[in-house]
């Protein structure tokens, strides 16, 4: 408690855990049955009701209550653009006001893009792992660019906080504040500093609630139609609806006689003459950060009536983190299609509502942002106007809206705790049940939960949350410190390979995608969002990660179809500067590995010598197969669904096959999958059900070792493998013995790779990592049901990780020198003593 009395103690919260925000599980992945509900085979169940009804993705995942905070980072240091990362802090803050006050889960999306229409299209391609996106510090008039296209283009909600949410701030603020000085909306004269996002959005909002005089100032000075001078598209547009009698000059010419000054400008600007020279009892909204527009003592002694800050140490605290928690409740819990003007207007009376007539005064305009009945007042306000402008896409009452938001602000939870169905149930049932009861697995946590109001200020609002903001434009590399980036990873799919469904579509892969960011969480610490894409041109995908990835520490590409994920991840690795891993390529060749490792001890024959058939050449095949020749082995044919691939093979060749044509099937051989498996010693599937038969098996070598891994179906059932003599057999199902799960090798990669800031996940690393893991199955335990460790043995991260971050440190690829055995430690602690 002692850093709370440090000036530096915003830094120093931040950088001991590693940012505000973490990702995690909202069921404990406690057992193998938990694991099979939560991935593989129970995902399967919600993938398939997904692919039948995509709008199932709001009930059966967390999409229906997550928002993408999306910024460019230009609106934060004024003309001088700093590294987008830097938004990251702010982003983070706000991601954690969204759950503390509303229990929407946020996400950061830096886009580091200066294109709008490039913004726009990545943002579109987002929209199946969202609910909601909120747009935040983009420059205008680019934000009005971004904002009208994806509000025209993508089918969820847009709102864009700097303009809709300080537009409904201060209108509600101004309603009570009028209400004290006894003026009338209709009546006054309104003077705006700054004719940015929040200036234009405030004048277009009061404009339209019937405020006639309006003038609104830039550096040049008053905008008016027909002005020349330092004018864009936006101010042009805004000169049309403001201004009516065209007046000219400063800042200081136009406020004589007004009524109302709103500062959205910068520190300073406002002289206490200028005030003085308003119309009597003025009202100053001075909400420039971190200075003011004017200090509200100077205002107050020059006859201001009231005066509002956007600082937390000053009266009438004026922060838009009082709206948009309930304006996106609202319109998540009404499945909005868009915002309307009545939208704006109805949250704004409901802020205005929470400080009744008799309890307004000159410090009294605005609810305390501490206030809990805030979000709950205005997600029914905008709940009420989706249904009366027909946006809503739910019948949803607003009153029930409003309950549960109140209930999750006090009991953590939206809905009473439903009692569980006692009937016995399908894996099947229990895996949708579980999915539909939770609205998926997957939920942003604050690390430093928000418990009083000294929190609040210390961390969350200006100006102590614009200090590491600063802190990183000045020092780019402590965004690592000072934010999740640095234990954030993103896993990116297009949905085109989804397990054994095949392509199902981005929507229908967001369930594997947060039972993947799960396993990440619980077996490894490391934090993981799905990132789905609407996109399937592999140069798109590029871009889009390219453009995404100053929020995330490393890029894990999942299903992801042949051989479109080859060039993306090639091209990516060659772009990023962190660790870029297929997961369905090396994390299935690395566990592969180790299990063949394995299977050779038992079988007492060396695995560099084994004749290796291994059907499927897709992402997974290839992989594989280039990872066993790493090692040594010489003998590998590799078959798919037109038979042995072959040198001188023309159907169904790429250049991807060609290339493994040239490295496998040394003695040249044609013909189908039975005809490679003569005398061969292992089968690796990675295809599709049911295509190994006993008969095949019965003609490959003694004690043959049978890797079934086709997802949720293999490619034969492992009893009948054993009765048609296989020594080993293994799938990828958690249900039997031997689960070939990439789980056991993608969290300690990734753990021990974001550890020492590696720039890549290179050869060395996985064949490292596939050692540590057949390692830990001694001789004692070896037997053919037991090759492999478990997929929940909390010994493998820590190895895995250890040996990883080795591995990078001895090849050359990390950028931080920390001891393997430190992480091995670190990882142990937190598997085992739930430190986060």
């Amino acid at each position: 408690m002692y850093l709370l009395d440090q000036p530096d103690a915003t830094l120093a919260f931040r950088r001991q855990y590693r940012g505000l925000i973490g990702i995690g599980s909202k069921v404990p992945l406690r057992d193998r049955a938990m694991l099979s509900l939560v991935y593989t085979p129970g995902v399967a169940e919600a993938c398939r009701a997904i692919s039948r009804d995509e709008v199932a993705s709001f009930e059966l995942t967390g999409r229906g209550n997550t928002v993408a905070i999306l910024t460019d980072g230009t609106d934060l240091f004024g003309p001088t653009r700093g590294p987008v990362e830097a938004a990251l802090p702010l982003l983070e803050a706000k991601s954690v006001i969204f759950k503390t006050f509303a229990g929407v889960d946020a996400v950061p999306i830096c886009v580091d893009l200066h294109d709008p229409l490039a913004i726009v299209e990545v943002a579109l391609r987002l929209t199946p792992t969202f609910g909601a996106i909120c747009l935040d510090h983009i420059r205008a008039p680019h934000s009005f660019t971004i904002a009208d296209h994806l509000e025209k283009g993508a089918p969820i909600p847009v709102f864009s906080n700097q303009h809709h949410g300080t537009a409904i701030l201060v209108l509600g603020a101004l309603k009570n504040a009028l209400d004290v000085v006894g003026k009338q909306l209709e009546q006054v004269r309104v003077v705006i500093a700054g004719a940015g996002l929040s200036g234009i959005g405030v004048a277009r909002l009061l404009y339209r609630v019937g405020v006639r005089d309006i003038v609104v100032c830039d550096r040049a000075g008053a905008i008016y139609a027909g002005r020349t001078v330092r004018m864009n598209w936006a101010k042009a547009y805004l000169a049309k609806e403001t201004n009516p009698e065209r007046r000219r000059g400063s800042l200081a010419d136009v406020l004589k006689g007004a009524d109302v000054f709103i500062g959205l400008a910068q520190g300073n600007i406002v002289t206490p003459e200028m005030v003085a020279s308003m119309a009597p009892d003025p009202v100053i909204f001075a909400l420039a950060l971190p200075t003011p527009e004017i200090d509200p003592e100077l205002a107050k002694q020059a006859g201001a009536a009231i005066v509002a800050t956007g600082r937390a140490d000053y009266p009438n605290m004026m922060d838009i983190s009082l709206v948009f928690p309930g304006v996106f409740r609202g319109l998540l819990d009404s499945g909005a299609r868009n915002i309307r003007l009545r939208t704006l207007v109805y949250a704004a009376e409901a802020l205005a509502s929470l400080v009744p007539p008799g309890q307004r005064s000159p410090t009294s305009i605005v609810p305390q942002l501490f206030d809990f009945r805030v979000a709950p007042a205005i997600a029914a306000a905008v709940v009420q106007a989706a249904n009366e402008t027909r946006e809503a896409t739910r019948s949803v009452d607003p009153a029930t809206v409003a309950e549960n938001t109140r209930r999750y602000v006090y009991e953590g939870t939206f809905e009473p705790r439903r009692p569980l169905s006692m009937r016995p149930r399908s894996l099947a049932e229990e895996a949708i049940e579980l999915r539909q009861r939770h609205h998926g697995v997957l939920e942003i946590r604050s690390k430093i939960p928000i418990r009083d109001p000294h929190i609040l200020n210390l961390v969350y609002l200006p100006p102590a949350a614009l200090v590491p903001v600063d802190e990183v434009r000045l020092n780019p590399p402590e965004v690592y410190n000072l934010t999740v980036k640095g234990n954030l990873v993103a896993i990116v799919t297009d949905g085109s390979a989804v397990l054994g469904l095949g392509d199902i579509g981005p929507q229908a892969a967001l369930p594997v995608m947060e039972g993947k960011a799960v396993l990440f969480q619980s077996l490894a610490g490391v934090e993981a969002f799905p990132i789905c894409v609407a996109e399937r041109d592999p140069q798109q995908i590029v871009d889009l990660v390219e453009a995404i990835a100053p929020s995330f520490g490393g890029i894990n590409l999942e299903d992801i179809s042949a051989p479109r994920c080859f060039e993306i991840e090639a091209a990516l690795k060659e772009r990023l500067d962190l660790p870029v891993f297929h997961d369905d390529q090396h994390g299935t060749a690395v566990v592969v590995l180790a299990g063949l490792i394995n299977a050779f001890r038992l079988r007492g024959t060396p695995l560099n010598e084994a004749k290796i058939v291994i059907n499927g050449a897709g992402a997974a095949g290839i992989a594989t197969a280039k990872l066993l020749l790493v090692y040594g082995v010489g003998d590998l044919i590799l078959c798919d669904r037109h038979g042995i691939i072959a040198r001188d093979r023309e159907i169904g060749m790429n250049r991807y096959k060609l290339e493994m044509a040239r490295l496998t099937n040394k003695q040249g051989l044609r013909g189908t999958l039975a005809d490679a498996l003569v005398g061969a010693d292992v089968f690796i599937g990675l295809s599709s059900p049911d295509i190994l038969t006993p008969q095949m098996i019965s003609t490959m070598a003694p004690k043959p070792i049978i890797f079934a891994l086709a997802n949720p179906d293999p490619e034969i059932h492992p009893d009948v493998a054993l009765e048609a003599g296989a020594l080993v057999v293994a799938t990828g199902r958690s249900d039997y013995p031997n689960q070939v799960n990439n789980s056991l090798a993608f969290p300690g990669i990734f753990r021990g790779a974001l550890d020492v800031q590696a720039r890549d996940i290179n050869d060395a690393m996985k064949l490292a990592a596939a050692e540590a893991i057949a390692s830990l199955v001694t001789d004692r335990e070896l037997a053919s049901g037991r090759i492999i460790p478990d997929s929940l043995d909390l010994r493998v991260p820590p190895a895995v990780a250890a040996a990883v971050a080795r591995a990078a440190l001895d090849t050359g690829v990390a950028r931080v020198a920390a001891d393997p055995d430190e992480i091995a430690a670190r990882t142990r602690t937190m598997l085992y003593e739930t430190v986060r």
